[in-house]
C-alpha cells in the first residue's frame, strides 16, 4: 500500500511540475533594443522646408506570437520628447510569423534638435485589433557622434 501511494504522489508532483501541454512551451515575448543609436541623419519632416537631425533605433520581438500589431516608439533626450521621423504609410506596424520580427523607427526633434549622447528609448507591441500590449521595454541607448 505505501509503495502505491508514493507512486500516486510521484505521479501528480511530476503532472503538477510539468504544467498543463498548452503552457508547456510557450515563452514570454520580450524586446531587446540595441544600445546604440544610428548616427545622426537629416530627415525633412512633411510640410516643412527645413531638415532636422534624426536617429534610428532597432530592436528585435523575440517569441512574438503569429499576428499583426503596431509599435508604440518614443525616444526622450534631455527630458524632451521627439517625434517620428517618418512620413510613409505602415509606420509602426509590424507582423510577426511565431518566432522574431525586427523593430525600428527613425525620431527627430524640431527644437532643440537632437545631439549625439545618452537618450531613453521605449518601445512596445499592442494587438493591432484590440489594442492589448503584448510586451514593452526600456532601454538607455547611445547617439554617436
Amino acid at each position: 500500500m505505501y509503495k502505491v501511494g508514493l507512486a500516486v504522489l510521484t505521479a501528480a508532483a511530476t503532472v503538477l511540475a510539468a504544467g498543463s501541454p498548452a503552457t508547456a512551451g510557450t515563452t514570454q515575448p520580450r524586446i531587446s533594443i540595441e544600445h546604440r543609436a544610428s548616427e545622426l541623419y537629416l530627415f525633412q519632416p512633411p510640410f516643412h522646408e527645413e531638415t532636422y537631425p534624426a536617429t534610428a533605433v532597432t530592436g528585435i520581438a523575440r517569441n512574438c506570437p503569429d499576428g499583426d500589431y503596431l509599435l508604440s516608439a518614443s525616444l526622450v533626450q534631455d527630458d524632451l520628447p521627439t517625434l517620428w521621423a517618418t512620413s510613409g504609410r505602415g509606420a509602426g506596424e509590424v507582423r510577426c510569423d511565431g518566432g522574431t520580427a525586427t523593430l525600428s523607427m527613425g525620431f527627430t526633434r524640431l527644437d532643440p534638435v537632437l545631439r549625439p549622447g545618452r537618450a531613453t528609448v521605449r518601445f512596445a507591441l499592442r494587438d493591432a485589433y484590440t489594442s492589448e500590449q503584448l510586451t514593452e521595454t526600456t532601454r538607455t541607448v547611445r547617439i554617436p557622434c
